[in-house]
């Protein structure tokens, strides 16, 4: 039946804590909402919005209210921490939903939304004013990332990790614009994929490794399972060779090339924004183990 089918392979996996939280079906799902969303989105700005590092910047509070939420919620699981009325649910109804994903997400994606408002992304023949996007993102994440600060008790493992993230990083890119004839680092949304790429595997395998963490990505735990550094290798490969070929993109198209530079921009914010968002939520957890 659809509702048995919904329940094994959507709700169970949100309210049940027994299962992993993604399968291949929802997985599935997910990525096409998320394409199909994303297509809809860069139609709608495309216009209105110069989708470059300076618009992934003013996304970075979003980016961490959102991971700062997770990690409420993580601390929640584990018994860590007890919100009254605050319970896993799949009902959007409850308050709950908007606690844990998929809700926080929709819930930050509602913020964004209110932030390019509120930067004027609706006036006619003008720029958004990323500034003001900045300020308002600033104002809805400080509570939940200062209260997460706040229960952090293992200093040491969030900032080593995040020392070596950004050595790894810039290091990856540094050797590639110095050593090579490609010049990642003209862009400098480039650093930002390589970065988030970073977080997202070097945080999660050392959560995984030395935490006794798990990763909920069907994928990803295909690659830790035959051995958690080539988790980090591939997610560093991908994301230099995704850098590389939107640029070789741009530059084969010569002097259309302006035509379609903010639709690389847009894909390049978009892998960014994931590579942060999955990356900084096990980063933020070493700190609260």
């Amino acid at each position: 039946m659809a509702s048995d089918f919904w329940y094994e392979y959507f709700v169970k996996p949100i309210v049940s804590p027994e299962v992993q939280g993604y399968n291949l079906v929802n997985t599935a799902v997910l990525i096409s909402i998320l394409v199909i969303a994303c297509a809809v989105i860069y139609f709608v700005l495309r216009k209105r919005i110069e989708f470059n590092s300076k618009f992934f910047t003013a996304m970075i509070p979003y980016i961490l209210f959102g991971i700062s939420m997770r990690v409420v919620m993580h601390q929640i699981e584990a018994g860590l921490l007890v919100l009254p009325g605050i319970v896993k649910t799949a009902n959007p109804l409850e308050l709950g939903f908007w606690f844990f994903t998929p809700g926080i997400w929709l819930l930050t994606f509602a913020f964004v939304v209110i932030g390019l408002l509120i930067g004027g992304v609706w006036r006619k023949h003008k720029m958004l004013d990323t500034r003001r996007v900045l300020a308002f993102g600033a104002v809805v994440c400080i509570a939940p990332l200062l209260f997460n600060l706040s229960k952090f008790n293992n200093w040491g493992a969030f900032l080593g990790a995040a020392v070596l993230i950004a050595v790894v990083a810039y290091g990856i890119c540094w050797v590639i614009n110095k050593f090579t004839k490609y010049k990642i680092l003209a862009d400098k949304l480039n650093l930002f994929i390589v970065g988030g790429q970073a977080i997202d595997g070097i945080a999660s395998t050392i959560a995984i490794t030395f935490f006794s963490f798990s990763e909920q990505h069907v994928f990803s735990n295909i690659l830790i399972d035959i051995h958690p550094s080539l988790f980090v290798i591939v997610k560093l490969i991908i994301a230099v060779l995704i850098c590389w070929s939107l640029d070789d993109y741009l530059k084969g198209l010569g002097k259309d090339a302006e035509k379609r530079k903010n639709l690389v921009g847009f894909v390049k914010v978009v892998i960014a924004i994931l590579g942060f968002a999955t990356g900084l939520a096990s980063l933020f957890k070493l700190g609260i183990i």
